[in-house]
Formats: structure tokens, C-alpha cells, sequence
């Protein structure tokens, strides 16, 4: 029987192991959050539209040379591809399958481009109902529309939202509303339909707008909402797919750790089969993705 201090120590021991567990798990998400915060400033200051595909390379690949961002994707897809083929030679499985490796990992530099730039705009979104709101109430106190924006933009938290609307002043007192409002649409009709309201509010003026921007909030509220709890169950779906192509390819790596199936494996045709099954696993999960994000 073990004895009490035993005991004791070992549940300490347990309790040390999880708390630096959870301390270093937030420290490391909240420095990936400030880079990719980071990230996106220094590819707003290359004053690129944010809609444009050397913007959101940029996201991935801040360190591209300033017109050369294809070129730096690309570089980013060979490594990746790299990456994947060389990790799977590392573990001794045939060439023809870690060739399939190398494609998928040649294509998931493409889904890492977008799901990054698909994140900024969630946060963009999350953050306009509170901005919506508090322009509202500010359009009572200033009557000058772009005075509120500019000292609502001063007072907001570092993110997305802050960022973007600074460049969005500094394009708008040079006259370029159209141009603001129609990238606002591309990045995201709830961002389109508060810059819209803004300009009115600006060329117009009157204290309705101030009510209709406080309507504005409260439907884009609810809307958000609806749609986070449909991201969440999107997630839901494309985490267990994920979780099935992790075990089956982990089951297939033991498979194949066998010396005898390995002898088998080496044979042309058996590894093209393989390496076509992995093609068709590949396929599908693009194709579900495809699917969750129109859906949502």
C-alpha cells in the first residue's frame, strides 16, 4: 500500500503538470493570435486591398517580397509538399504514396491561406455590432460623422476592426467612399451594410441615422449568432473528419510497419492503389469543406 506523502506527491506532481500545461497552452495561442494580428497590420500598411490574393498571401507569408507574393505562396506550397513527402519516407512507407503526401501538402497551403484571411473576417464580424452601437450613441453627442468614426476608432481594442477602419478614414478624407464601400462588401456584406449606413449618416446627416444604426447592431447581432452557432456545428463536422483521417492514416502507418505487408506494399500496383486511395481521401475533404463553407 502506498503510503500518504506517496500520494500526496504524486497528485501534486499532477497538479503542477496541469497548470503549466494550461499556461503554456495560453501562452502559446495568445502569441499566434498577436502574430497573426501582427500579421495583418504589416500586410494592411503594404497598403494592399484586403481582398486582393497578395493581401492574404501576406497573412501566411508576411515575410514575401513587396509584388512577389505568388512566388513566395508557391515557395510555401513546396515546402509543405516537401514537408509531407520527407516525413513520409522518414517512416519508410513507398515512394508512390509519400508522392500523394507531397500533393496534399502542395493543396493545404492554399486551404491555410484561406481559413487564415476567413478568421480575420469572423473577427471583423464579431467585433461591428459593439462598433455599430456605440456609433449610434456617439452620432447623438458628434454630429460629424467621421469625428465619431475617428474617435471610436481611437478607443477600440487592437484587432481586425480597428485596423481596417483606420485605413478606411484615411481613403474616405480623400474621397474615396465608393471605393471603401465596395471593399467593405468584398470583405463582408455585415461590414459592407455598416459602411453603407455610415456613408448615409455622413452625407445626409439627422438623428434617425443614429436609431438605424442601433437597428442595424441588434439585427447584425442576432444574425452572428445564428451563423456562430452554424460555424460551430460546421466545426464539429470538419473536426471528426479530421479526426478520421488522422486514425486512419496513424492505422495505416502501423500497417505498413510490418515487414512482411511492407514487402507486399512495394509492388508498383499496390502502391498506386494506395496512393489513389489517398488522392480520393484527399478529394473528399476538400469537397466537404467546399460544402461547410458555402453552407455557412
Amino acid at each position: 500500500m502506498a503510503q500518504p506523502w506517496t500520494l500526496v506527491a504524486a497528485a501534486s506532481a499532477a497538479a503542477m503538470v496541469f497548470f503549466a500545461a494550461h499556461g503554456l497552452g495560453g501562452l502559446i495561442v495568445s502569441r499566434r493570435a498577436a502574430a497573426r494580428l501582427a500579421a495583418f497590420q504589416a500586410a494592411m500598411a503594404k497598403d494592399l486591398p484586403p481582398v486582393s490574393e497578395a493581401f492574404r498571401i501576406r497573412l501566411v507569408v508576411p515575410f514575401a517580397p513587396e509584388g512577389r507574393e505568388r512566388e513566395a505562396l508557391f515557395a510555401f506550397r513546396l515546402a509543405l509538399a516537401a514537408l509531407a513527402a520527407g516525413g513520409m519516407l522518414f517512416l519508410g512507407l513507398p515512394p508512390v504514396m509519400a508522392l500523394a503526401a507531397g500533393i496534399l501538402g502542395y493543396l493545404a497551403a492554399g486551404e491555410i491561406v484561406q481559413s487564415r484571411w476567413e478568421k480575420f473576417v469572423r473577427e471583423i464580424e464579431a467585433a461591428l455590432p459593439v462598433f455599430l452601437e456605440r456609433m449610434a450613441a456617439m452620432i447623438q453627442i458628434t454630429p460629424h460623422i467621421l469625428v465619431a468614426v475617428g474617435e471610436l476608432v481611437e478607443a477600440m481594442e487592437e484587432g481586425p476592426l480597428r485596423t481596417w477602419l483606420e485605413r478606411f478614414l484615411a481613403r474616405v478624407r480623400q474621397g474615396e467612399w465608393a471605393a471603401m464601400e465596395e471593399e467593405a462588401s468584398r470583405i463582408s456584406p455585415s461590414l459592407g451594410l455598416a459602411i453603407f449606413l455610415i456613408r448615409r449618416a455622413h452625407e445626409t446627416g439627422g438623428p434617425g441615422y443614429g436609431q438605424a444604426l442601433a437597428a442595424a447592431a441588434a439585427r447584425l447581432s442576432g444574425i452572428l449568432a445564428a451563423r456562430e452557432s452554424a460555424r460551430a456545428k460546421a466545426e464539429g463536422v470538419m473536426g471528426a473528419v479530421r479526426t478520421m483521417a488522422l486514425a486512419l492514416g496513424g492505422v495505416l502507418i502501423l500497417f505498413l510497419s510490418n515487414p512482411m505487408i511492407r514487402e507486399a506494399v512495394a509492388h508498383p500496383f499496390v502502391q498506386i492503389g494506395y496512393a489513389a486511395a489517398l488522392g480520393v481521401a484527399g478529394y473528399g475533404f476538400f469537397f466537404i469543406r467546399d460544402m461547410v463553407r458555402e453552407a455557412i
